[in-house]
């Protein structure tokens, strides 16, 4: 059964509520070696072994479908957007950035690759899971040998969904399925965010480098190349967005003492990454097309300041020092271009330091390509104010969705940032003294729906 969650706070530096943090970074099984998916966390329901986090109706939605779907055509479109993009600098006679286009391409894919072999592998020594036969077997080489990993996993979890649904009159046999669905969605989220973040991040600023050199040259003029590039970056950021919030929600669908998110909370989380990571490409963008020496830099030192604070922290994600740290590496490119918790521990203040850090950033860069950019750029002010006005959207409807439609409930903004009260001792007529914490004036009380 669930164990009931401790409401008492003992350590003041824990700021948020024990349900609050949004753990993107699951906390590993040793006998998987990775991180498990429900599969080792169970209760009993019915008289059946299933996770806590399973919804009592184990219905696959026409919503599941749906957004698998959505999964599997954002990865084909992204992906052919950037194969395009790139032939059509080849067919221009720019060589660099077509070499630059593919190399950002398919570094990440084959990290991805590895990825998913070492989790299949992993998964064949387990026990616990159902054997798998030759024949699918060779079935996913031939999807990991056509860097298409993920799409197998999203095919495996809209099959187990489906039978699933199907299984219903034979309840065990539907937990299973159901259970197997959630654990390929799990998985294909995760791997889709690391090549979103490997890939589509790196391709958005480079692409937006070489559309902010090209106008420059030709400010009145659009021509086929600039139009697949627009399309290109903005194909790449719904995927970024959508990647980091599919995976928020199948994550706590994995685990047993998360509660899920519903469908409004993650629309929510898909908007508010939007506009979060579009003001971080902006700004990188349009400052690289000005220094682009020093953009390598400045994303360096970044990168360095991110990963000793990831390693910091502490992660626990992976069963060995070696795994962990190519882990930590990872983290440290998706830190580049927004927060993402890798520890299930309060995050407030970590969030705080993350996008002051963020803010001052972003401006030092608009403010550069401001001053140095070419004086005839027609988008000087309204790109100063898309960044800004993307940045401040994206933190106010953050604040929406931890207010509102964070599945704790119960999240407050200001609260644990205050003092702790001062206990007041009072004389009893009995001569004994009792300690009363008194209510300050002006507390602000934790916001509950």
């Amino acid at each position: 059964m669930r164990t009931p969650r401790n409401k008492s706070r003992g350590d003041d530096s824990a700021t948020d509520s024990p349900d609050d943090s949004d753990l993107d970074g699951r906390t590993p099984n040793s006998k998987l070696g990775r991180n498990s998916g429900p599969f080792l966390k169970k209760i009993k329901i019915k008289g059946y072994d299933t996770t806590d986090s399973l919804p009592k109706n184990l219905s696959f939605t026409v919503l599941d479908i749906a957004g698998i779907i959505y999964s599997i055509c954002s990865f084909f479109l992204d992906v052919a957007f950037d194969v395009l993009v790139a032939l059509v600098h080849y067919n221009n006679g720019n060589i660099w950035w077509f070499t630059l286009t593919v190399i950002f391409v398919a570094v990440p894919s084959l990290t991805m690759t590895g990825f998913s072999l070492r989790w299949y592998l992993v998964d064949n020594d387990t026990k616990k899971l159902p054997p798998v036969s030759t024949t699918r077997w060779v079935l996913r080489i031939v999807f990991l040998v056509l860097q298409m990993g993920p799409l197998l996993r999203y095919f495996d979890s809209l099959y187990y969904g489906i039978k699933s649904n199907r299984s219903k009159p034979k309840v065990q046999e539907q937990v299973d399925f159901y259970k197997q669905m959630i654990y390929e969605d799990a998985d294909a989220t995760l791997l889709r965010l690391f090549e979103c973040f490997m890939e589509a991040g790196p391709q958005l600023v480079l692409q937006l480098y070489i559309y902010a050199i090209s106008q420059a040259e030709t400010p009145n003029s659009y021509t086929w190349t600039e139009i697949i590039q627009l399309i290109s970056m903005f194909l790449s950021l719904c995927s970024m967005a959508w990647a980091l919030a599919s995976y928020q929600r199948a994550l706590r669908y994995s685990l047993e003492d998360k509660k899920n998110l519903t469908i409004c909370g993650t629309a929510v989380q898909v908007v508010w990454h939007f506009f979060d990571i579009a003001s971080r490409v902006i700004a990188l963008g349009l400052f690289a097309s000005v220094f682009p020496n020093y953009m390598f830099i400045v994303c360096a030192a970044h990168y360095v300041v991110m990963f000793i604070w990831i390693r910091i922290m502490g992660t626990n994600f992976c069963d060995s020092k070696c795994g962990e740290f190519f882990y930590n590496i990872v983290l440290g490119i998706i830190f580049i271009f927004c927060y993402f918790n890798p520890k299930d521990s309060p995050t407030r203040r970590r969030i705080t330091f993350y996008y002051v850090l963020a803010f001052l950033e972003n401006s030092a860069f608009m403010s550069c390509w401001f001053i140095f950019s070419a004086a005839h750029v027609s988008y000087k002010y309204p790109s100063m104010f898309m960044q800004f006005l993307s940045f401040v959207l994206g933190i106010v409807i953050m604040i929406i969705y931890y207010l509102l439609l964070h599945p704790t409930k119960n999240i407050s903004v200001w609260d644990h940032w205050m003092k702790p009260r001062p206990a007041t001792t009072i004389q009893m007529h009995n001569g004994d003294t009792v300690a009363k914490t008194l209510p300050q004036q002006n507390e602000v009380m934790e916001h509950k729906l």
